[in-house]
């Protein structure tokens, strides 16, 4: 649909001054490009968006299309640096951006121009998004022929373009659960830009939020046995607080009221990250949502049902997702815990450790 030879030669045709300016309106609306800087363009085609990146000073790109023949016309105008795949430059990957693997990541920036209406499901699209940027790093969605234009042809051709560009109201309704804030809309007729950025240190606008109660039996899903022991606090007594927490994965610090006899490290402040939801991938039938914190401390003891925990909830890494097995739900957990353990190094995180409901 994308990718015939009539339509590459149509996409290397030269472009009017005036889409060209566009299009280094959309580079100009990412702050902070550099040398630096790692960007993915999205739906690449044959790499309109590269010299506007190049002329900020953007020397590591990752051009991503579904079409064979847009990716190997990118491999003739911007050969590979190397074989090796350290240096600088710009490569390419084919395949659907929903596929893209995580160890291509993080990214400072992601590029969505002229393809975002084309994702079946935008929600999901931002979700990926916000997964392989880095924390600050920003996604700039864009049409350099403007909403109604792209409206237009959403009409037209449906199965090419599924869905029209949000407007400013349906993209804050799309992201109202993502670790993303929209920080620009532009909406001219013929111009769209919007971008959004993950919060520096994963920060969200409750934060720090105060969770206390007692460590409460779970639904038997072996959390130890696979490597990350969880304690269960009882969501009933926490539902004013829970509406601050929509479901996902969170970090912070933890502190358990340890029994006297218990080594002093136990009643410490520790590193913790959090789930608060219905935990989709193990859920078995109409579970009640939970809050399982996993403390990120060897415990002297592995049971400590009916101790009082407190919880300092610092940032928001994702929502909850349903992975299609246990081996990428664990491999995801041990990204969420490296995520959690040095974003907690960062020092307006860091400071929570000293918080005013824990015991010093």
């Amino acid at each position: 649909m994308f990718g015939g030879p009539e339509i590459v030669q149509e996409f290397l045709r030269p472009r009017p001054d005036d889409i060209e300016e566009r299009l280094a309106d959309v580079i100009a609306a990412l702050p902070g490009l550099g040398p630096s800087s790692r960007v993915l363009d999205v739906g690449s085609g044959t790499g309109c968006l590269i010299p506007h990146l190049q002329a900020r000073g953007v020397q590591d790109i990752l051009a991503v299309d579904v079409s064979a023949a847009m990716v190997q016309q990118l491999q003739v105008l911007y050969p590979a640096p190397s074989s090796c795949g350290n240096d600088p430059g710009v490569r390419t990957w084919q395949g659907d951006f929903l596929q893209v693997p995580a160890y291509m990541g993080p990214v400072t920036a992601i590029c969505m121009n002229a393809v975002f209406g084309n994702f079946v499901d935008l929600h999901e699209a931002l979700l990926k998004a916000a997964l392989i940027l880095q924390p600050g790093g920003h996604l700039v969605i864009s049409h350099v022929m403007g909403r109604e234009w792209h409206a237009q042809l959403h009409r037209e051709r449906p199965a090419m373009v599924p869905n029209a560009l949000p407007d400013k109201a349906q993209l804050q309704q799309l992201i109202a659960d993502l670790p993303l804030e929209l920080v620009q809309y532009t909406d001219e007729p013929d111009l769209y830009i919007a971008v959004l950025q993950v919060p520096p240190g994963y920060r969200f606008s409750a934060a720090p939020v105060v969770l206390e109660g007692t460590v409460v039996t779970g639904f038997g899903r072996g959390s130890r046995q696979l490597g990350v022991p969880t304690a269960n606090m009882d969501p009933v007594p926490l539902q004013q607080q829970l509406q601050q927490l929509p479901r996902g994965v969170y970090f912070g610090w933890a502190q358990l009221e340890a029994p006297g006899d218990w080594p002093a490290a136990d009643s410490a402040v520790h590193k913790m990250v959090m789930n608060v939801g219905r935990r989709p991938t193990v859920n078995t039938g109409d579970e009640a949502p939970t809050i399982e914190v996993h403390v990120m401390h060897k415990y002297s003891h592995e049971e400590f049902y009916g101790a009082n925990i407190r919880v300092v909830v610092a940032g928001f890494v994702r929502p909850e997702i349903r992975f299609s097995g246990l081996p990428q739900l664990l491999a995801r957990i041990k990204t969420d815990t490296g995520i959690a353990k040095s974003q907690l190094d960062e020092p307006a995180a860091a400071a929570l450790r000293v918080h005013s409901s824990f015991k010093q």
